[in-house]
């Protein structure tokens, strides 16, 4: 049982790939937390059970859970220190084990105060998984995804979050309008997106006015998380001050520059992990008001610095950010998608979602130039999707746009590439997974893709 009624998304994010790595212990992960969360856990992380509490729940509410859990082995408790209603919350509970920062607690039989004191919070939930019997861990995080792509032909090429969960974490206005006109006198030709959060819609909207920039809008959608991964995995770069944006870019692997507090030599567990694709950007702290009042101070950073990472990050060749686009014609199937997609979407989409509401069909493309995908999205483990189940196969999809005459938007959709098919055989015909579409009478359309998923080849 792991409680993450703290309602913070960012941790959320930090911790997820602890619920994909707790399967391969065979266990049953039970997350108690709160309305706004409980989605994130059952869907996009695939926690067996979820149950919703307040925030910080009280002794009653917790007597309640009591009876819901039933028998627990093991509570993970990462989230601060137990409060008094949650020791007896324990007691009723009696887990063999309990993993806690509260060394002092005689209900802690973990203790991670001391011993994981220097780690980051991805290290910390990794020592658990180790402790529990895991040899190997992938601490790649889970990021929700959008039912629908926001492709990258319609998307902001740069996302400036200003925005956190306390003004005292969030930039002033002030800082925020000469950051983002800063930014878009530096890039003129490159399009930059304000971030917020529903309650901080219209702040951003009057931060958009101000700024006075043609390439500088607010986003025109941003309600949830899985809206604000599909806009992250289509820029260039991001640039934030919130842990749950810094942390959806490093699941998402986009350019980030993340905007921290200087905390002199006191560690930072929250803090990116190290990579090509992230720099990091002080803002200057008294850290003895800090510890006085709480108070963190996010404007004492120079803009000039972030601008310096920005034209770093971007003239790194990490990956091709090239679009490439194919004319295709669209051609009659084998006939036997239908059939088995059916039952290889709900596996293909345990480890990648954003093909959950895709129709179990194919289109078939055949283009005007040979495609060799040599690196995927995502590729699957071996699935075993027969019937039989005695014989398994690996599966690559590619994220992609269709353009067609009749419609005005393109359409977000996925290449999909069965290993065992004998289209793998004629790399100028490649199969198409998409949400329902109407297609009477169409013939052709264009496909948009990223050109560093694919091999050359000759024309």
């Amino acid at each position: 049982m792991v409680p993450r009624w703290d309602a913070k998304l960012g941790d959320a994010i930090v911790s997820s790939f602890f619920f994909r790595e707790a399967r391969k212990l065979n266990a049953r992960v039970t997350v108690l937390t709160v309305p706004e969360l409980a989605a994130l856990h059952l869907q996009d992380f695939g926690v067996d059970r979820v149950i919703v509490t307040d925030a910080n729940p009280g002794t009653a509410q917790l007597f309640k859970v009591v009876r819901q859990l039933g028998r627990v082995d093991v509570v993970v408790h990462l989230v601060g220190r137990i409060q008094p209603a949650e020791i007896l919350f324990l007691r009723f509970l009696r887990p063999a084990r309990v993993y806690s920062f509260d060394d002092g607690l005689r209900c802690v039989n973990r203790k991670f105060g001391a011993a994981t004191a220097g780690l980051s919070v991805p290290e910390r939930f990794e020592r658990v998984l180790m402790d529990l019997g895991v040899s190997e861990v992938e601490r790649k995080y889970i990021v929700p995804r959008p039912s629908q792509i926001y492709c990258a032909f319609d998307a902001p090429q740069i996302l400036v979050n200003p925005y956190a969960s306390r003004p005292d974490k969030s930039l002033d206005f002030t800082k925020a309008v000469l950051l983002l006109r800063v930014m878009a006198d530096a890039y003129p030709e490159k399009s930059v997106g304000i971030m917020y959060s529903p309650s901080s819609r219209t702040d951003a909207q009057y931060l958009e006015a101000e700024v006075k920039r043609k390439n500088v809008k607010a986003l025109k959608s941003l309600t949830t998380p899985g809206e604000a991964a599909g806009y992250i995995s289509c820029a260039q770069a991001v640039v934030s001050v919130d842990t749950a944006i810094v942390h959806m870019a490093v699941g998402l692997e986009t350019r980030l520059v993340a905007i921290y507090p200087a905390m002199g030599t006191e560690h930072n567990p929250w803090l990116p992990p190290p990579s090509p694709r992230t720099s990091v950007v002080y803002s200057q702290q008294d850290v003895h008001r800090y510890h006085r009042t709480g108070m963190k101070e996010m404007n004492e950073f120079q803009v000039e610095e972030i601008i310096a990472s920005l034209d770093s990050l971007l003239a790194t060749d990490i990956d091709s950010d090239e679009l490439l686009s194919f004319q295709a014609r669209i051609v009659p199937g084998l006939g036997v998608a239908s059939r088995t997609l059916a039952r290889q979407l709900p596996l293909i989409s345990l480890n990648f979602p954003e093909v959950k509401g895709c129709h179990p069909g194919t289109v078939n493309l055949e283009l005007d130039r040979p495609l060799i995908v040599n690196k995927p999205d995502h590729r699957t483990a071996p699935l075993a999707w027969t019937q039989s189940g005695r014989t398994t196969e690996v599966f690559d999809l590619v994220r992609i746009g269709l353009e067609f005459d009749h419609v005005e938007k393109i359409i977000p959709a996925w290449l999909y590439i069965a290993h065992a098919s004998p289209h793998r055989q004629t790399p100028t015909i490649h199969e198409v997974i998409a949400g329902p579409m109407d297609l009477a009478d169409v013939s052709s359309c264009r496909v948009h893709l990223r050109a560093s998923a694919v091999a050359p080849t000759e024309c």
